[in-house]
Order: C-alpha cells, then structure tokens, then sequence
C-alpha cells in the first residue's frame, strides 16, 4: 500500500511506492535529479519515463519499469533514478545488477553533495551478502589470442581469475580464438553461489574437407561411320556417272573412227585398206575397248555407290532411297542420268 506522501522531483509532484521506509525518509523532500538536464527536450522525455516508471512499479510490473528508468537515466541522470532503478533490480532479483546501481548512486551522491549517499551504501552493503560470484579461468595457450564473451559481453583479460558479481540465473559463456574451435558452456547461478569454471585449452579446427572434382564423364566421339559410308557412296555414284560418260564419248569416237576408216578401204572388200584406213580402224577398235571398260567400271561404281546409300544409317537413308539412275550406252550415242531428291 502506497504510503501517504508525495516526492518532488524537477518542480513536478509524483506519487510513489517506497524503497523502503529509510529510503523513503532519506529522499522525502529532496530532488530526484539535478535541476539542470542535458536539454530541455532530453528533461521532458526523463520525466516522462520517469514518472510512467513509477507507476508501472505501483502495479507490480518492475520488468517495465526498469526498462523505462534505464532510458530515464540515459537521457538525464540523477541519484534518485539511479535509487529508484537498483529498486527495480531488486524486484526482479538481479542482485548483483542492484547492488553495482546502488553503489554508483552513492558516487554521484557524493560528488554533487546528495545526503542520499550515506542511504545508497547502506543498501549496497545490505545486498553484499547475497551476491553470486563467477571466476573465469582460461587456460594458459601460448601464441593463441583468445577472446571471452560472458552473456554476449567481452571479458577482458584483466578480469580472467578474478570473481566478480552476476545476477541469478542463466548465463553462457564462450571463448574462441583464430584457427580454433569454439568453446561454449551455459551456466545457472542460484543467490549467492560461488562459480568457477576453467576454459579449456581450444581445440584445433579440423582441416577442411578437399573437395575432388568428380571425373568428368567421357564425352562419346561422335558415330561417324554412317556419314562416312554416305560419302563414299556419293564418290561412288559420282566416279561411275563420270566414267559411263567417259565411256560413252569414246564409244562416239570409236564410231566416228569406224567410218573414216571405212572411207579409206576398198568397198568391195572393207578388209584391204590403206595406211591411213588401217590406223583408223586400230584406233576405233581401242577406243570401243576402252568405252566398254569405261562402262562397266562406271556401272560397278554406281550400283557400289547406290547399296552403300541403301545401307547407311537410318539418317542417310533418306538420301539413297530417293535416287534414281538411268545409264544408256548405243553404238550411235551414250547417256548417263542420276536423279535424285534429298
């Protein structure tokens, strides 16, 4: 139940619960801050959270209220924010963090003349024994920089060995350093124990995995047989289209040596002829042996060409399949055709 009084703080009057009724005593009448703040607008926000914190403390919700008089004294401090928030710990049972509060109120209290000085060490005495304590020991690794962290907090090498208060309740450390791995431990601290815990000697990382490329698969060389037998097929059909007509033309030539030497012979006997007709008729007669080897070679080559086609993969077959050959060969004339759609 709130006690019948009011406290005046910056000209502006607040209802409050007590600390405690010494505290109470101690603070009535006299300012909760210094009359000059660090900006008029800096002042007013204090205030506010100020006063709302106090309220908030009233109805029993100190986890706000500290929260509010931690920005309270950011923005304007004062020794009765600082009281009033080592309360606040208090309530919530973080005795180490009231304690160190109640002992900076009693710094500032003395180095403005406060008469709450004398108030504010009698409660951080009070809660000396009560304390919880933690001593870190980091083991001894030459040439490793190992850093600390207690509750996301760096610890500085300093502080290693020596016990110095923490709040009840969880806790984690950690310690890592280059090329190490790191080491980790959560605690829970009950009022008043005293903890110690030695950070080991950090383990080496393991060496990271090499990563193997696996073997490319073999990339198959292309399957060019096919192709290759299309092509020869089309020499074949081309080197026989040449030599039928190569063979036709000296068939035409055989002829037209055939006649002339006939001009130079006896009509009544074709057999008795002159130089001129006997050289004639020899060459008729190796020009139509030649015309019909012609021919036939190029026949063999054309019909090879053609069943080369035939017999080509599925994708040349189009080709072959398409063609159509006409060859003609008379003693008058010769001819050669190939048609074909591809």
């Amino acid at each position: 139940m709130p006690y019948p009084f009011h406290i005046a703080r910056s000209r502006v009057l607040s209802s409050a619960r007590p600390l405690a009724f010494t505290l109470i005593l101690a603070l009535a009448g006299l300012p909760l801050r210094p009359a000059q703040a660090q900006s008029a607008t800096d002042s007013a926000t204090a205030e506010a959270l100020f006063n709302e914190a106090i309220s908030l403390l009233e109805n029993a919700h100190p986890a706000e209220a500290c929260r509010k008089l931690e920005e309270s004294q950011r923005l304007d401090p004062g020794v009765g924010t600082l009281l009033y928030l080592a309360d606040c710990y208090q309530q919530l049972g973080r005795t180490a963090s009231a304690w160190a509060t109640f002992r900076d109120a009693a710094y500032m209290a003395k180095d403005r003349n406060d008469e709450r000085q004398k108030m504010a060490l009698e409660h951080a005495q009070a809660l000396e024994t009560k304390l919880s304590y933690l001593t870190l020991e980091v083991t001894a690794q030459p040439g490793v920089h190992v850093e600390l962290q207690h509750d996301g907090k760096a610890v500085g090498e300093a502080l290693w060995g020596t016990p110095f208060p923490v709040d009840p309740g969880k806790h984690a450390l950690l310690a890592s350093a280059p090329g190490k791995q790191i080491w980790s431990r959560a605690l829970d601290i009950v009022d008043g124990q005293k903890e110690s815990v030695v950070v080991p000697v950090l383990s080496e990382l393991p060496p990271e995995p090499v990563t193997v490329p696996a073997p490319a698969a073999p990339v198959p060389e292309p399957d060019t047989s096919g192709e290759t037998q299309a092509t020869v097929g089309w020499v074949l059909l081309g080197a026989g289209s040449a030599a039928i007509v190569t063979g036709g033309v000296l068939a035409l030539l055989a002829r037209a040596d055939d006649s002339e030497a006939n001009a130079a012979c006896r009509p009544d006997q074709t057999n008795l002829c002159d130089t001129a007709g006997v050289d004639l008729g020899d060459s008729a007669r190796t020009k139509a042996t030649w015309a019909g080897i012609s021919a036939g070679v190029g026949l063999a080559a054309l019909g090879g060409g053609v069943t080369l086609l035939l017999m080509a993969p599925t994708e040349h077959k189009a080709s072959a399949a398409q063609l159509a050959l006409r060859a003609d060969v008379t003693a008058n004339a010769g001819s050669v055709s190939v048609r074909g759609s591809w």
